[in-house]
C-alpha cells in the first residue's frame, strides 16, 4: 500500500488537542496519512508509540490512551472523507495488553455515511500485525461555524 499524500493536514482549531494536537505537551501526536488497498478500499494510518507517561498498570499502556489512539484514527478516516464530525459513540474492544514503548500500526477508516451520522471502524496494531484493539465509532457532522462553540446557539430575540 502506497499512501496517497505524507500527511493529512491538522484540523483546524486543535492546535492543543490531546490525541492529535502538536503543542500539547503529553498527547498522542501522530500524523495520519491516507492509505488505499488493491481493492479501492481507503484508511488512514499512522504510526503510535506510547511514552512512560502514557502507563496503566506496570509497563502497560493505559486503556485510555489505546481508546484515544482509536478515537483519533477514526476522526481522522472522517476528516480525510473532507467531513468535519465529533465523536458521537466509540465501543472498544481490548483483545491483548499493549506494552508501553511499543511501536503500533494505528488505522481508521469511514464504513457508512447517512446524513450527518458517519460511522468507522479502527484498530491498533502490534509491530507483528496482531490486533491489540479494536473498536467502532459514530461520528456526527456539525454544522460549518459550530465547532469550538462552548455555549449553545441562542434564539434571536
Amino acid at each position: 500500500m502506497v499512501p496517497e499524500e505524507p500527511t493529512l493536514p491538522l484540523v483546524p482549531g486543535c492546535e492543543y488537542c490531546f490525541g492529535c494536537g502538536p503543542a500539547s505537551p503529553f498527547g498522542l501526536h501522530p500524523r495520519f496519512h491516507v492509505e488505499t488497498d488493491a481493492t479501492g478500499g481507503r484508511r488512514v494510518v499512522a504510526a503510535f508509540t506510547a511514552r512512560p507517561e502514557h502507563q496503566g498498570f506496570v509497563g502497560l499502556v493505559h486503556g485510555g490512551i489505546l481508546t484515544a489512539m482509536l478515537d483519533e484514527a477514526m476522526a481522522h478516516a472522517v476528516w480525510a472523507a473532507g467531513i468535519f464530525a465529533v465523536t458521537g459513540r466509540l465501543e472498544v474492544v481490548f483483545h491483548r495488553p499493549t506494552p508501553i514503548e511499543t511501536p503500533l500500526r494505528a488505522e481508521g477508516e469511514l464504513t457508512a455515511s447517512r446524513a450527518r451520522v458517519h460511522e468507522t471502524r479502527a484498530r491498533l496494531r502490534l509491530p507483528d500485525g496482531t490486533v491489540s484493539v479494536e473498536g467502532t465509532g459514530t461520528f456526527v457532522e456539525l454544522p460549518e461555524g459550530r465547532f469550538g462553540q462552548t455555549q449553545p446557539e441562542t434564539a434571536p430575540e
